[in-house]
């Protein structure tokens, strides 16, 4: 939550601390260009002097606010006239938007055929959430041409708030082709010399966007060239700043580095900042030095991310939190394409996170585990069908499939969009 505070004293300032002593989550005060956290004494002293600013509580829990802002009317800290601020958006997305041409068999004439679906790992976990009934936005760059035409009506289709997408008539719509195996598993080739979506300027983010979300969630596309790479290092503190769970899904693709030192470095540098984090157990090495997804989820937790969780394919996902790891099994069924799978996962992982109102940090590992039987169910539906965001459940078709497996039921060979 967000509210608007009045400190004109010393001992306002006391109070405030000694409120968000007391507050179970992460507590900021931004005054002007200045962001520090207001559980630390010396932090609120080093602003340069005590003026209006905005208190971020890293919560939207409903109790919780209605303790806190009780507890500052009574210390007469509440900026005049002020209420409660929720965030605008359930998820934030910023990064890759392009087209993925999956290769579809052959013509008459025996030529290879793609189909255009729309894709790129953040936007597929906006749609996903979208899908689920979250409040979601996307932030990034396309070309202004067909495809980026194309790309934008498919997120407000979708129901994906794109006022902060920007169409680029000096850079073409990044393509991505990509060939399914029969078993499901995926191919890439990637015309991107620049891609749009890697020139995005920091100076062109919609910030009224950005400060409002709960949830804002970026992979490690953006960090392979310039100008995007310092963009989502802006992005990412910004929105950390305010309050906002930063989400982090590496999405490694060894194509698209120089090198996969350089992968490592700068995949890595984002590590810090995270709260949630997604990967999975073909990228636990690259990110940790450690093999196991057990081993590598204990390392980022070690580092300072709140909840992990380790995709495992059909396996399912292992995840850890505060309360130690857990492996939570998928659900059987037919993969016909993998890809957007790991997305679908993720966007049913973070619309439960934001719908429980709860800090990173005080999930229990049940309540983890429960987040991502959930996200399997999506998953499991999203490889049944073709393409990553035609293929995304809604969350009417996920709980029939949680209840077919809870009550025994056989699942479906197939999947049909309602």
């Amino acid at each position: 939550m967000i509210v608007n505070v009045t400190l004109s004293s010393m001992l306002d300032a006391r109070r405030l601390v000694g409120l968000a002593e007391n507050i179970p989550c992460a507590v900021e005060l931004c005054c002007g260009r200045f962001t520090v956290d207001v559980k630390s004494m010396l932090g609120v002293l080093a602003l340069p002097r005590f003026e209006p600013g905005q208190l971020h509580v890293h919560s939207d829990d409903d109790r919780l606010c209605r303790f806190i802002m009780e507890e500052l009317a009574k210390l007469g800290l509440l900026a005049a006239g002020e209420g409660l601020h929720r965030s605008i958006y359930d998820i934030t997305v910023f990064g890759e938007i392009l087209i993925d041409f999956t290769r579809q068999g052959l013509s008459d004439a025996g030529q290879v055929l793609f189909a255009r679906n729309p894709g790129g790992a953040p936007a597929n976990v906006a749609v996903a959430a979208s899908r689920l009934g979250a409040r979601t936005a996307f932030l990034g760059k396309a070309g202004q041409d067909m495809h980026g035409e194309f790309l934008r009506s498919v997120l407000d289709r979708e129901q994906v708030c794109t006022r902060g997408m920007l169409l680029d008539q000096r850079y073409f719509t990044t393509l991505a082709f990509v060939d399914v195996a029969p078993s499901g598993e995926r191919t890439f080739s990637f015309a991107r010399k620049p891609g749009a979506d890697t020139q995005m300027q920091k100076e062109e983010l919609d910030v009224d966007i950005l400060d409002c979300t709960n949830i804002f969630h970026v992979g490690s596309l953006s960090l392979t060239d310039q100008p995007s790479r310092d963009t989502t290092v802006y992005a990412v503190k910004r929105a950390r700043a305010r309050g906002s769970i930063v989400s982090y899904d590496p999405n490694y693709r060894a194509s698209l580095w120089p090198s996969r030192d350089q992968a490592r470095q700068q995949m890595r540098s984002l590590i810090p900042y995270v709260d949630v984090m997604k990967l999975s157990d073909e990228e636990t090495a690259l990110l940790t030095d450690c093999a196991s997804p057990e081993a590598a989820a204990a390392e980022l937790f070690r580092q300072g991310v709140k909840v992990l969780a380790v995709t495992l394919g059909e396996a399912g996902a292992y995840v850890y939190c505060k309360d130690g790891g857990r492996r939570v099994p998928g659900f059987p069924g037919r993969a016909v394409d993998t890809n957007g799978a790991g997305d679908s996962f993720w966007g049913g992982f973070l619309t439960r996170l934001s719908r429980s109102g709860k800090c990173p940090q005080e999930l229990s590992l049940d309540e983890a585990a429960d987040y991502a039987r959930y996200a399997n169910a999506v998953a499991s539906l999203c490889v049944e069908r073709p393409g990553a965001i035609p293929a995304m459940p809604t969350a009417a078709q996920v709980q029939q499939r949680l209840g077919s497996v809870s009550s025994g039921a056989a699942l479906p060979e197939t999947w049909h969009s309602a």
